[in-house]
């Protein structure tokens, strides 16, 4: 039975281990203040590369094009390039470029719009999404004027905290089953 116990222990520590996963992610970082009509609005696209290095990466953002009209994406202190690949109806791809890699976090990049809203009211006016799938994360309701949202998406995986959760509870489970079965005999 001991035998047995441990070998159970050792395929279960050894079946559960996952590398960890080096989750990429993004903030989108709302202007502050009032604004009004007619007026530059900068939004900052903030990166973690969670300890990856990289030479180029995309992130996709869209934008209510009723209240927002596009302008610009400038490079922040992460990248050497970026450019914008307007796919239309209020959404864009902003690519990321460096000869030399990048890890860390900083300023992927300052996306400019002008704002065009008409009268004061509440919505959704921009959020990032992963381009690779077709799912949006939008940003929580906010009013149009000021359009300052509080709190926007912040996109990226937890797959490394949650595969590790489970492996410590497996473990203590399994720690605990031992020292019961080791105690009486």
């Amino acid at each position: 039975m001991k035998t047995f116990l441990v070998l159970m222990l050792c395929f279960f520590s050894f079946i559960f281990y996952v590398l960890p996963a080096h989750a990429l992610t993004f903030d989108l970082v709302a202007p502050s203040g009032e604004l009004t009509r007619g007026q530059d609005v900068k939004f900052t696209v903030n990166i973690n590369t969670e300890g990856k290095s990289m030479t180029n990466t995309a992130i996709g953002m869209t934008y209510e094009t009723q209240y927002l009209e596009y302008v610009s994406v400038v490079p922040g202190d992460s990248f050497t390039t970026v450019s914008a690949d307007v796919q239309g109806d209020g959404k864009f791809i902003i690519t990321g470029t460096s000869t030399t890699p990048y890890s860390g976090s900083g300023v992927f990049a300052y996306v400019t719009y002008k704002l065009i809203a008409t009268g004061p009211g509440s919505t959704k006016l921009c959020a990032l999404y992963n381009p690779q799938t077709p799912t949006v994360t939008l940003a929580p309701a906010g009013p149009t004027s000021p359009p300052a949202p509080t709190a926007l998406p912040k996109t990226g995986e937890s797959n490394s905290t949650v595969q590790g959760a489970i492996l410590a509870s497996l473990f203590f489970v399994a720690a605990g089953v031992s020292l019961f079965v080791f105690k009486k005999t």
